[in-house]
């Protein structure tokens, strides 16, 4: 296992996945949103509605859930023509968007899963960063988020998104061994859970990874800078036991500690949103962990930094 701790090479703010505010020119928002459509954490925990933590959560993940469908990137120059924009069937009739890109018909993927508040078109970025390492990429877009028919989503949606791409690479004939794995943020869940499915895949990249749900809460709830309702944080403070629940779903930690793909992680050590914490604990559950790389800045975001740190990575697997 080796920690690397880097600086950024770059000082400029280069954002992959575009902010609304501050990238106008490079979105367009989708306005036939009804406000109403909701996400909730109920699949098989039968979590209780009048569990302060449980309805905090469902608020974070409406948001998010409404914030991926109203913010759409147009293709970047580099990959004019090379995506392929496709469904994925899941159980019974339901399907999700994904892109399918390779322009060179290679039999080397890297399957991408995207964050919360985000939809496949935000990360064009990264995708192209993985063409130049010579791999195609598919990059499955969360039942409920960006151009998907609006659904309750949860962890187990989530894993029915999850099986759904993996059916289309071996339809697709892809060695397991030519299989990377990368997730960014709540998409470390999933490619956590892919690795877990696919044991002999080349790699497992996280980038900012979440750790239970649990865990992230209790960060939002001691981040000065997230304005949390008062009642709750007298709530919280007072019977801290509320969170149990929560410890249930999304369980990397617990995920990482079985799979043996070889392991890397990146995060910024200004994180605002996940702080560095979560992937040192998750780095001390693994083993098969390679590297942590802790980049200086770059907060929560894809930035310059972290697709040099992937390059990098690839470049030597």
């Amino acid at each position: 296992m080796r920690i690397t701790q880097v600086s950024n090479v770059l000082n400029r703010k280069f954002a992959v996945c575009p902010n609304i505010a501050e990238n106008k020119n490079k979105t367009y928002i989708n306005k036939n949103i009804n406000p109403a459509d909701t996400v909730v954490f109920e699949g098989k925990l039968h979590l209780k509605q009048y569990n302060p933590a449980y309805r905090f959560c469902m608020k974070l993940f409406e948001r998010s859930q409404i914030a991926s469908r109203r913010r759409f990137s147009p293709p970047i120059a580099e990959l004019k023509g090379k995506i392929n924009e496709i469904q994925i069937p899941l159980t019974g009739r339901r399907k999700i968007t994904a892109y399918d890109i390779n322009p060179e018909n290679t039999d080397k993927y890297i399957i991408f899963f995207h964050g919360t508040s985000q939809n496949i078109s935000n990360c064009q970025q990264i995708y192209n960063e993985f063409l130049k390492s010579k791999y195609a990429v598919l990059a499955p877009e969360y039942s409920g988020f960006g151009k998907n028919k609006t659904r309750m989503a949860d962890e187990y949606t989530l894993e029915e998104d999850i099986a759904g791409s993996i059916r289309y690479l071996k339809k697709k004939k892809i060695k397991p061994a030519n299989i990377g794995i990368v997730g960014h943020s709540l998409g470390g869940f999933a490619a956590t859970r892919v690795a877990e499915e696919i044991p002999q895949a080349s790699f497992l990249i996280l980038i900012s990874p979440v750790n239970t749900l649990s865990y992230e809460v209790d960060n939002i709830v001691n981040n000065k800078k997230f304005k949390i309702p008062k009642l709750f944080q007298y709530i919280y403070k007072h019977y801290p036991r509320i969170l149990n629940p929560l410890e249930k779903i999304f369980k990397t930690e617990e995920r990482i500690s079985k799979t043996r793909v070889p392991l890397y992680i990146i995060h910024s050590a200004n994180d605002n949103l996940i702080p560095v914490k979560s992937s040192k604990a998750l780095a001390l559950k693994s083993k098969s962990l390679r590297e942590l790389v802790i980049l200086d800045s770059g907060g929560h975001r894809l930035d310059e930094s972290k697709l040099n740190t992937i390059h990098e990575i690839l470049n030597k697997i």
